[in-house]
């Protein structure tokens, strides 16, 4: 399985740490600003910040396809990529629960052994679980069922033409818009249609993995493409446009534009490629993973320092946290994300991966 390495593509690296503070601004900027009377369209962009999940999730499936397609081949190979996985996600989700500990005293052990599986979405009879312990964590458990899947989905799809992988990812793409399906996880408890409220979280998040999946296997198909650098300003003016206007309802229509974004940073071409191309946008991409999932545990201790100082502001807590995540997301990054990938990696016997360009200096990104 890891006879050929594909060529890095540091833009897909650098967009996420965007994503990730998409987020964190949902939760600590989108109140601020709507109290302080900011104008509506930029309260707007900021509530739809659930959306950069839906990135991710695409993103995600892009760049396994990219890497994997032709690569698994049997048990042997999908044992091989989940190990992969573990070695990649689990050192920080388990730091991010760690830190939570103090404040998730009320769960029961085997509600912690769920989470600590990540299978708190499965489960759709137990909708509470879905932000139990680390609410951030959720994705990771939905995540965690698109791996599962994985070794059997991109196979499949490889089998596919190239005509039938297009239509299908603009029915995927569709299916998301139609059915608002990159709604807020604790949205889905109120969805229109009572089908959702029987099938686990992962079910109905799986065409956005499968739509970047398929790009992924359209992007390999099509080396020589060469829009990416126009694809890639439009694609951001029409994402920007969609989470500033669109209605609740249809706010899952954003999908489209930033799938295909992603496809147009990975041609490498353009203005937007390049900037998130340069090494700090690569090193901020990579502890990106971090500031996702701590979050939640920085922003209780910042609130919590905060208030030990008497003359402290109102609301520098939210002002504070955003950078104290950030600084210390690097810090994760360098010296227990990384350092812990490398250990679980060289244990399981998986070939090192690929360096991080800001780790060499004088080397140019490729």
């Amino acid at each position: 399985m890891d006879t050929e390495r594909r060529k890095p593509l540091p833009a897909l690296t650098g967009i996420r740490i965007l994503a990730a503070y998409y987020v964190v601004m949902l939760h600590t900027g989108s109140g601020y600003l709507a109290r302080h009377g900011a104008p509506p369209f930029l309260v707007h962009f900021l509530e739809r910040g659930y959306l950069a999940v839906s990135l991710f999730f695409v993103l995600s499936g892009f760049i396994l396809a990219y890497t994997y397609e032709g690569k698994i081949r049997g048990a042997t190979h999908a044992a091989r990529f989940w190990e992969a996985r573990f070695a990649r996600i689990y050192p920080t989700y388990l730091l991010a629960l760690a830190l939570m500990l103090p404040f998730s005293r009320d769960l029961t052990r085997p509600e912690r052994w769920i989470v600590l599986f990540m299978a708190q979405t499965w489960m759709p009879w137990r909708p509470e679980l879905i932000g139990a312990w680390n609410f951030p964590a959720w994705s990771l458990s939905v995540e965690a069922f698109f791996y599962l899947c994985f070794p059997a989905i991109l196979p499949w799809l490889s089998r596919w033409t190239t005509t039938k992988l297009r239509i299908l990812a603009g029915f995927l793409l569709a299916l998301i818009a139609a059915g608002n399906l990159a709604r807020a996880p604790e949205n889905w408890i109120h969805a229109g249609f009572p089908l959702a409220r029987h099938l686990p979280l992962p079910v109905l998040r799986l065409p956005e993995f499968v739509t970047g999946a398929v790009l992924g296997l359209l992007f390999l198909r099509s080396p020589g493409w060469k829009a990416g650098g126009i694809a890639s300003m439009l694609t951001v003016v029409l994402s920007a446009a969609g989470l500033c206007l669109l209605p609740d309802r249809w706010a899952s229509l954003s999908v489209a534009p930033l799938a295909m974004l992603i496809l147009g940073l990975a041609s490498q071409r353009g203005p937007v490629a390049w900037i998130l191309s340069t090494r700090i946008s690569v090193l901020l991409g990579g502890a990106s993973y971090a500031v996702y999932l701590l979050q939640l545990p920085v922003r209780i201790y910042t609130r919590l320092a905060v208030a030990e100082l008497a003359h402290a502001p109102h609301g520098l807590d939210a002002f504070l946290s955003p950078l104290v995540l950030l600084l210390l997301s690097i810090g994760v990054f360098l010296f227990w994300e990384e350092p812990s990938r490398k250990f679980l990696r060289k244990t399981l016997g998986l070939r090192s991966r690929w360096k991080w360009p800001y780790l060499q200096p004088g080397k140019p990104l490729e």
